[in-house]
């Protein structure tokens, strides 16, 4: 356990939490809040956060070790950073990510047409390899004896 701190103190590790998790808040809020596009960005903030505060914790924290109250404040910086920025930075995000849209979109229909052009040359290299061999229609049908084993 670190050394008990003065309450002066543990402001001071708190405003630095808080502004440690705006700024992971603020680079959140560029990425969609629902869906699938959200669970990464999620993930990745949560691993700051924790990692951030660690580091905070570790190199310049009066007391040295991790406190409930500077996750508390770092979360709570999330949460205003989302509140104050999330709409217009989505908004920047939206129009930065325009143009990867039109190359993902370039990138589709290309893919796809060299699909469907693999088809057609299989169908092809099929239909000249079948051409060559044609299949031979053998008899299926065989005489079987019933109760050949008796004997008499």
């Amino acid at each position: 356990m670190g050394p008990a701190l003065s309450p002066g103190q543990v402001g001071q590790e708190a405003a630095a939490c808080a502004v440690l998790g705006a700024c992971l808040g603020a680079g959140r809020a560029f990425f969609p809040v629902r869906g699938r596009g959200a669970l990464l960005p999620d993930v990745l903030l949560m691993g700051g956060l924790l990692l951030g505060t660690q580091s905070y914790a570790a190199s310049l924290s009066a007391g040295g070790v991790p406190r409930w109250y500077m996750l508390a404040a770092a979360i709570a910086g999330i949460a205003l950073a989302e509140h104050l920025l999330g709409v217009p930075l989505r908004a920047v995000g939206r129009v930065l990510r325009r143009p990867l849209d039109g190359l993902a979109k370039y990138a589709a229909a290309h893919a796809q047409a060299r699909a469907a052009r693999k088809k057609a040359a299989k169908e092809r290299r099929n239909e000249k390899r079948l051409a060559k061999k044609p299949k031979k229609n053998l008899p299926s049908e065989r005489r079987v004896l019933y109760n050949s084993n008796v004997s008499k």
